[in-house]
């Protein structure tokens, strides 16, 4: 790497003093700080690998020690199998291990059942992947906006976040119809509201009821009023709007 034109303020990471370096890449201020953090960590390297083998000869230890005996407690019988604690008290509580329960903190479980629950327990399978089942209907991007009222950008919002299934069709974008039924209807979505004959447009509400359009989305969405979108435009249900402003007046 080709040197900086201007020398860079840097602490070093062995002796924590400032220095001027002359890359950004480096680390020390000196070869013999170099050195010396090379020696460090080589040194904790072979304290790491004399430590694992000094655990790994302890278990040895603790294995052979307890695997003659006919009872072991729950911490001694998770170390014969390699498992930890939790594993050991599940098994005994659906009955593949047989403990008994000495005191409150005190639980034997005999050697023999340790041996039975390895030799008697079927031979380990993998599963086969789960198939996915096909999905039959899906909806164009344009039947989602007219049928529940939103945008193509809170489509995607929505689809990315219930991971629902989606897939191409040349062109256009063809999404899971049940999955997102299903969304619309733990929200509340009515679908029989979907065939309202009758709509405003925001222009209309304004001319109507003498409202600004930013009074109709707020009424709109104080009240929950079904709405649609269609060709661009937004429409709110007649019906709603109407009950609901002679209710006010």
């Amino acid at each position: 790497m080709a040197r900086a034109k201007q020398t860079i303020r840097k602490v070093c990471e062995h002796c924590k003093n400032e220095f001027e370096a002359g890359k950004a890449t480096s680390r020390y201020c000196s070869h013999k700080c170099n050195s010396a953090a090379l020696k460090n960590a080589k040194r904790k390297e072979i304290i790491q690998y004399t430590e694992s083998l000094t655990k790994k000869k302890k278990d040895e230890n603790v294995k052979a020690d307890i695997s003659n005996r006919p009872y072991l407690n729950v911490a001694e019988t998770a170390a014969l199998l390699g498992v930890c604690l939790n594993t050991v008290y599940n098994l005994a509580r659906k009955g593949k291990l047989k403990a008994t329960r000495i005191s409150q903190r005190l639980t034997f479980i005999s050697r023999k059942s340790i041996d039975e629950l390895l030799v008697t327990n079927t031979i380990y399978e993998t599963m086969p992947p789960k198939e996915q089942k096909p999905v039959a209907d899906w909806y164009t991007l344009d039947e989602i906006t007219q049928r529940y009222g939103i945008q193509r950008h809170q489509i995607r919002k929505i689809v990315n976040a219930e991971n629902i299934p989606e897939k191409k069709d040349g062109t256009r974008t063809l999404i899971a119809k049940r999955q997102i039924d299903n969304y619309f209807n733990k929200k509340g979505f009515e679908s029989s509201l979907i065939n309202l004959a009758e709509w405003y447009t925001v222009t209309e509400v304004i001319g109507k009821y003498g409202m600004t359009e930013q009074g109709v989305y707020v009424f709109a969405s104080r009240y929950k009023i079904p709405k649609k979108q269609q060709d661009g435009k937004r429409y709110y249900s007649k019906q709603h709007i109407d009950i609901l402003k002679n209710k006010t007046q």
